[in-house]
């Protein structure tokens, strides 16, 4: 898988989308509860380290691989959305692969 740029992206994506949602459905509800406040500092940071590797590789795909906009826009929009990266790799990317 990480043999190749896709290889590499998707892996990126998958952990892009891991932490999107440890942030949303541990470390936010950890704060709420007043059980552990500083979760969503360090789930934070980490989102936020793999969003802007994300958006990089993004553009950079975009440049390299001849993208059209409609697809970079896809997958900048579909990050906000909890499993999104995950349905948009198995719908879009699995085919590309194949």
């Amino acid at each position: 898988m990480l043999h190749s740029t896709m290889g590499r992206f998707r892996l990126l994506l998958w952990l892009q989308g891991l932490s999107y949602l440890l942030l949303l459905f541990v470390a936010f509800p950890l704060k709420n509860a007043g059980i552990m406040p500083q979760a969503v500092t360090w789930f934070g940071n980490l989102y936020g380290f793999l969003f802007l590797m994300y958006l990089l590789i993004v553009v950079s795909m975009h440049t390299s691989q001849k993208w059209r906009i409609r697809r970079s826009l896809a997958l900048f929009f579909i990050s906000f959305v909890p499993f999104g990266n995950f349905v948009y790799d198995f719908v879009v990317f699995r085919k590309m692969v194949r």
